[in-house]
């Protein structure tokens, strides 16, 4: 590690210029999922999310992966519980710029666990993660009232 002052800043670096290969394929979860195929046939993957980068396998212990989707720009929501074939599943959305992917989980705790890890990995913060949101709904009922009337006041009926 060499240190050195520039503008009266510290700056740290490594002194070697080798990839520390343990940390690029740090998983930072795993486990199956079930998605639906474009046949309407559910197919249950191994699943690895690895930084960004969301790789699934036909089985566990694999080596080869079948696909893989980069996680940037992606919004993560978790839905509701869905009923298949007489069999309750947890499923959340990832939502890309262009298409939509649901992924089903057999447990609502693996579910969450999915979708706390693929946040964190992505960056993603909620408003209500940094703040303490306190909603008024008379003062938004008001808000509403007053924004209708003025909508209302800029149509011409005559």
């Amino acid at each position: 590690m060499t240190m050195s002052k520039i503008n009266n800043l510290l700056i740290f670096s490594k002194d070697d210029d080798s990839w520390d290969e343990d940390k690029e394929e740090e998983v930072k979860f795993e486990g199956y999922l079930i998605k639906i195929s474009s046949n309407k046939t559910l197919l249950k993957r191994w699943f690895k999310l690895i930084h960004r980068d969301f790789y699934y396998y036909k089985t566990n212990g694999d080596n080869e992966h079948q696909g893989m989707h980069n996680l940037s720009g992606v919004f993560v929501k978790e839905e509701k519980p869905e009923v298949i074939n007489g069999v309750t599943f947890y499923p959340f959305s990832v939502m890309y710029p262009k298409k939509n992917r649901t992924y089903y989980c057999e447990k609502n705790d693996e579910c969450k666990g999915w979708v706390q890890s693929i946040r964190k990995a992505t960056g993603y913060l909620n408003l209500t993660d940094i703040y303490e949101v306190k909603v008024s709904y008379k003062l938004l009922n008001l808000i509403f009232i007053l924004f209708i009337r003025k909508n209302l006041e800029m149509v011409n009926l005559d």
